[in-house]
């Protein structure tokens, strides 16, 4: 039985009793804690607000998702690829309520819903995204996550859509988003918007191995994304690099086949696995790990001229 309060507490604690090989796993709900109510009725039996595991959905705590690839910002070494991206291209609204929906099946939350890119507010109808998430999962934490630079020219709709939706846009504070940031704050605060401004950022670190493959274990334990899980298309990864790699594999010089970034993948709309078997998966290395080394951090930098491989391999 487990008896916590803190949600993200009580699922590492189920997910490493799974691990464990325990099946009859019981939740004691925070009410039964709070109002020091009965956990059995007259017969011995458990009374129904204590569930077994299989009656209780878990909550995802991360998931990001881009709404373009495309970015205003050409970081060197952006760990995203958007510096590599011409065309702004962004995904279809049906088939990621179609994958929201998947989600809802399988999770009764998803605590953080991050929407990334490239830079979001790009996507004109980003709105439509947000109105989306909060429709499916009302209790979600949602955020945008933006080098800020475009923030005073969003629309109104945009706006209205991040204020009435309880929003929080992240301002990732790059070099020339500190130039601006007197500009931004003030518009954030004449419309009323929740920003949240994060440290300066004057590195970028790389992790992409050369040569011989690395032990995942090794490399999952000192990732500093193993809990960014990545959203894409009707795909739930461990983090953005099973996909991103392979999108961008010719470039990066990486032998990858299809069936290596399937099998580091959840399929949300034809897979069969339940919230907690996708937690399980997530709480451990992938074997795409092997394709990353210990990260190496580099001076941040904006890309001119030619993009080289170099700029994203580790040497040995």
């Amino acid at each position: 039985m487990i008896a916590v309060c803190d949600e993200q507490i009580a699922h590492e604690m189920a997910i490493s009793l799974l691990n464990s090989n325990y099946k009859n796993i019981y939740f004691v709900p925070e009410e039964t804690l709070v109002g020091e109510l009965p956990i059995l009725n007259e017969s011995g039996e458990f009374i129904s607000y204590i569930r077994h595991i299989s009656q209780y959905k878990p909550s995802l705590p991360y998931v990001e998702y881009h709404v373009t690839d495309y970015c205003n910002l050409k970081c060197k070494r952006c760990s995203h690829f958007s510096n590599l991206v011409d065309e702004k291209i962004f995904p279809d609204i049906q088939e990621f309520n179609a994958t929201l929906q998947a989600l809802q099946q399988k999770f009764r939350n998803i605590k953080m819903f991050r929407l990334m890119g490239g830079e979001p507010f790009l996507n004109p109808d980003i709105y439509a995204f947000i109105q989306s998430i909060r429709k499916t999962f009302p209790y979600a934490d949602i955020r945008i996550a933006s080098n800020g630079l475009c923030l005073p020219q969003i629309d109104d709709l945009t706006v209205k859509t991040i204020r009435e939706n309880n929003v929080v846009i992240d301002i990732s504070q790059y070099p020339p988003t500190r130039n601006m940031i007197e500009k931004i704050v003030q518009f954030a605060w004449k419309k009323k918007l929740n920003i949240y401004i994060g440290k300066q950022i004057t590195h970028f670190f790389k992790s992409i191995g050369s040569g011989e493959k690395q032990e995942p274990e090794k490399v999952y334990s000192r990732c500093l994304g193993r809990k960014c899980h990545f959203l894409r298309k009707k795909y739930l990864y461990p983090c953005a690099a099973p996909i991103l790699y392979f999108e961008n594999k010719d470039f990066l010089g990486l032998n990858i086949a299809m069936e290596d970034v399937n099998c580091n993948s959840i399929d949300l709309i034809d897979g069969n696995e339940s919230g907690w078997d996708i937690l399980k998966k997530l709480s451990s290395s992938f074997d795409f790990c092997k394709y990353c080394t210990y990260p190496e951090w580099c001076k941040w930098e904006i890309s001119n001229g030619e993009i080289k491989r170099d700029e994203y391999i580790v040497e040995s």
